[in-house]
């Protein structure tokens, strides 16, 4: 896995959805972070259609502390990761990081273990009775580089699906 990916997902400093703890985005960007809709659907209609989800990697492992802690589990459980590349205009412009259940992942409940290219973003929101709670954001800075992040956990037939969805810079040209 690319090393910048592995320090945005390792990233533990996270603030809770506020009115007084809104992200410090430029705001172009600050209105897709705190959009509570499908960031796909977002990303299809700025790009025209032209956008991609490029699967970086998919499989059965135990998330990070932070990411247990957040959604409640006991540690050390094993769950389904899925790190994708989202792609407009062919560049990547969000790095995302999704853990699912273990019984969601390996038995392709609702399709999800099974997504292939698909986006998460269309199963989640296709029904309309996801619900989106206790958001949070980040501003990690890399190498001179400042990345916005929100992390989202989606519940979902009777289940909680963690999505973390890092910025890249690129995202910028397009907004």
């Amino acid at each position: 896995m690319d090393p910048l990916y592995q320090t945005l997902a390792r990233h533990t400093r996270w603030r809770q959805d506020t009115a007084i703890t809104q992200p410090s985005a430029p705001a172009a960007l600050k209105s897709l972070l705190v959009d509570r809709g499908s960031l796909t659907a977002a990303l299809v209609a700025i790009s025209s259609g032209t956008f991609e989800v490029h699967v970086l990697r998919q499989f059965l492992a135990t998330p990070y502390v932070h990411e247990q802690i957040k959604m409640r589990r006991p540690l050390a459980l094993i769950a389904g990761v899925r790190e994708v590349e989202l792609h407009i205009f062919g560049e990547p412009v969000v790095f995302a990081r999704s853990i699912m259940p273990l019984a969601v992942a390996k038995n392709g409940q609702g399709g999800l273990g099974k997504l292939g290219q698909t986006p998460l973003g269309h199963l989640l929101f296709k029904n309309g009775r996801i619900r989106v709670s206790k958001r949070q954001f980040a501003e990690i800075d890399i190498a001179n580089h400042q990345y916005h992040a929100r992390r989202t956990p989606y519940d979902y037939q009777q289940t909680q699906i963690l999505v973390s969805e890092f910025f890249l810079p690129k995202i910028l040209s397009y907004l």
